[in-house]
């Protein structure tokens, strides 16, 4: 999924309850967060850079189902598969 809206959006208080260190990073008060909530609820870590149209570096995202800094499981696989499916993201 690519992205370049580059910020949090959506409902962040269901993540960064497991650590501080996760609810820190979402938050990116002093920099550009690579972990996000997305605007369909689902956290996304950006995995690289992508070119878009007009030249500009557009982030791919995917979703994370663990947290990446304390391992506690943040989110369902197959719920994410079904919403981003139900959303039109991916093929059925």
């Amino acid at each position: 999924m690519a992205d370049d809206n580059g910020g949090s959006a959506g409902p962040t208080s269901k993540f960064g309850q497991c650590c501080e260190e996760l609810k820190e990073a979402i938050a990116g008060e002093d920099f550009e967060p690579m972990i996000n909530v997305g605007e369909d609820g689902i956290l996304y870590m950006a995995v690289g850079l992508i070119e878009l149209e007009d030249d500009e570096p557009g982030m791919v995202d995917h979703p994370v189902f663990f947290c990446p800094f304390c391992g506690t499981k943040v989110q369902d696989a197959e719920v994410v598969r079904a919403q981003i499916t139900s959303e039109g993201e991916l093929p059925q």
